[in-house]
């Protein structure tokens, strides 16, 4: 299992925990990780974690994302246990801990699964559920663990898809359109008498 503690000043002492084969990380808060800095583009990298390996692939950042100071630049390379990460100016160590259950001796690597994703974009796995760091964030429990799941709609809600375009009842804006001009008319009166 791979993690991210950040070592930066802002976002020193919280980690996120690499549960997915693919995250990723940008200020956009339709990222897996969202880092809310202003040195991190909004769709900033990507990484991709099958258990032995990790690697990190630069989006194209406006900042670019270093490796024990090695930048990246629309580029990828792989990461180890102990190398130091920044995307944009927020830093985290990579911490790799293999447990009894991993095998890191696996025929589906991080590059396979990389390169089965850019052939096949539909097969991927389940994203992992979002995060968000900023100044304002609270870590949980003692060991900084950062856990903030983005709420999931409820399945009993009816919800239109996400093309269809939003549909009011024509009744309800036009009171809603009467009451404020009646409200703007009494302003207006009140103001000028």
């Amino acid at each position: 299992m791979a993690k991210l503690v950040f070592i930066g000043e802002r976002f020193s002492g919280r980690s996120y925990e690499i549960t997915a084969q693919r995250t990723t990380v940008g200020r956009a808060d339709s990222n897996t990780l969202s880092l809310h800095d202003r040195s991190v583009s909004e769709r900033h990298c990507e990484i991709y974690d099958n258990g032995a390996d990790v690697i990190v692939r630069d989006l194209g950042s406006r900042n670019g994302t270093s490796v024990n100071g090695e930048l990246l630049r629309d580029a990828q390379r792989p990461l180890t246990h102990g190398q130091i990460v920044k995307f944009g100016a927020v830093e985290a160590r990579l911490e790799i801990s293999y447990t009894s259950t991993s095998d890191p001796d696996t025929d589906i690597t991080a590059v396979h699964f990389h390169a089965r994703e850019v052939a096949h974009p539909h097969h991927v796995a389940p994203p992992a559920p979002p995060v968000t760091l900023d100044d304002s964030a609270s870590s949980v429990g003692n060991d900084h663990t950062l856990l903030l799941p983005r709420p999931t709609p409820s399945p009993a809600i009816n919800r239109a898809p996400p093309s269809a375009p939003l549909e009011r009842p024509a009744g309800k804006i036009t009171v809603v359109a009467i009451l404020i001009a009646v409200t703007l008319g009494l302003l207006l009166w009140l103001i000028l008498r």
